[in-house]
């Protein structure tokens, strides 16, 4: 079988899976739901760098300026807790924003009911709620209460079992007696399974039986070396055909880097030499496995800048050098192409699986340190992106290595590719 007929089998087989994942709407919804969490999660990242930035000189002066017991507080106690460690309630909100818009249903009144039934999964202690209920922990019971609340109260609706209202109330008063039965229906349900999940099962609430069996066992799964390159894997090859490879596998895969986000950064809130659980996290794939864009393109780039001959290959490598240095390498994928291009294919899927599989063992060998689970800007370039991964200076060597390694891969097929542009543009040159 030659490399076109290989090449059309992929995209016949690949981009109708591609298209239904990018197309369904739960998986839309909880993609919007979790993008929701950027704007508060960017808040409390920086305010984690500002607060724990590993410089003595800095600490002493910022304790010694607003006192030793605010600085202390002011963003593990105050800041964290209003925004990374409230991101599985903040999904919830946005999951049923977007579900709720697609279904066509009355937007406030069907969060209300998901908020309602989330806390009636929730249990209090103290008269407080567990952090761990609200922070990417409590993300897959968001997920699947977000969901399962929209979707029952549009059965209800759509089936009438509502209240009915004149139409010369104002529409904004008929939604909300509409919901009061299905709102009603809701609770009930929501508290039959509270009570069976408190005593009949032995996992006491619905977020540790979540967590126990379904959210940790695939987190672990998906963030082991072997889950990490069949991420990229993936990611890379569908990019091959044009299809968005990271809107993709993370529809799937978020959830769970982003609890293995939240994992390690609640040890390193408590401690920040303590041992952290995770090495791929959210933040991982994007400062790592997608850094300077899919297939690590910036050593692509440069190389084409400089070490080509090709009229055509040095005009789009410098239209992609600002984008790629802050990860963006859709100029190079769709100008190059790469999209496409049999003999890019090699190391653009390659260099990703080797930075995953260079970054596992420097982590677990300690030489470099496990991500600390602060959210990292993913346009953040490196090696100040590999700095904030890791609060410490190895995470911004491990990225130039990576950048280095990649160039090495990169380099003769950029050549092979060069070779061959020279020669067409010598044909045309001559007609």
């Amino acid at each position: 079988m030659n490399m076109k007929k290989i090449v059309e089998l992929l995209e016949e087989k690949l981009a109708p899976i591609a298209d239904w994942v990018q197309g369904n709407k739960y998986i839309a919804a909880i993609q919007y739901g979790i993008m929701c969490t950027m704007a508060p999660l960017m808040v409390g990242a920086f305010a984690c760098i500002l607060s724990d930035l590993p410089i003595d000189a800095y600490q002493s002066f910022m304790a010694s300026f607003f006192g030793k017991e605010i600085w202390a507080s002011w963003n593990w106690s105050v800041i964290f807790n209003a925004t990374i460690n409230l991101v599985g309630l903040m999904a919830l909100v946005g999951i049923s924003y977007e579900l709720s818009r697609q279904e066509k249903m009355a937007v406030a009144p069907s969060i209300m009911i998901s908020l309602m039934n989330y806390f009636i999964l929730v249990h209090l202690v103290e008269g407080g709620v567990p952090t761990t209920n609200l922070n990417a922990q409590g993300l897959f019971l968001a997920i699947i209460v977000s969901i399962t609340s929209v979707e029952l109260t549009k059965f209800l609706v759509n089936h009438n079992v509502t209240i009915k209202m004149p139409d010369t109330i104002p529409s904004f008063v008929k939604q909300q007696f509409t919901v009061i039965v299905p709102a009603v229906i809701n609770a009930i349900l929501f508290l039959i399974i509270r009570f069976v999940i408190q005593y009949v099962t032995p996992y006491e609430s619905a977020n540790n039986l979540i967590y126990s069996l379904l959210a940790l066992p695939l987190t672990k799964i998906g963030t082991s070396l072997l889950g990490t390159i069949v991420y990229s894997l993936v990611g890379s090859v569908l990019w091959m055909f044009g299809i968005h490879g990271i809107n993709v596998v993370n529809s799937v895969m978020e959830p769970s880097l982003l609890m293995a986000r939240q994992e390690n950064i609640l040890i390193f809130s408590q401690n920040a030499l303590a041992a952290r659980p995770f090495i791929v996290t959210k933040d991982f794939t994007n400062m790592i496995i997608f850094l300077t864009g899919t297939g690590i393109t910036l050593p692509l780039v440069l190389e084409m800048i400089f070490l080509c001959k090709s009229k055509k290959i040095k005009t789009i490598g410098k239209l992609g050098l600002i984008p790629g240095i802050f990860n963006v390498n859709e100029p190079i994928i769709f100008g190059l192409p790469i999209v496409m291009n049999p003999i890019i294919a090699v190391p653009f899927i390659l260099s990703p699986i080797v930075a995953v599989i260079i970054s596992y063992l420097a982590m677990t060998y300690g030489l470099v340190p496990f991500p600390t689970g602060t959210p990292v800007p993913w346009t953040m370039p490196a090696p100040f992106g590999g700095f904030m991964l890791c609060n410490d200076i190895r995470g911004g060597i491990l990225q130039i290595v990576i950048l280095m390694v990649s160039g090495l891969i990169y380099y003769p097929f950029i050549k092979a590719l060069d070779k061959k542009y020279v020669q067409e543009e010598k044909i045309i040159n001559q007609e």
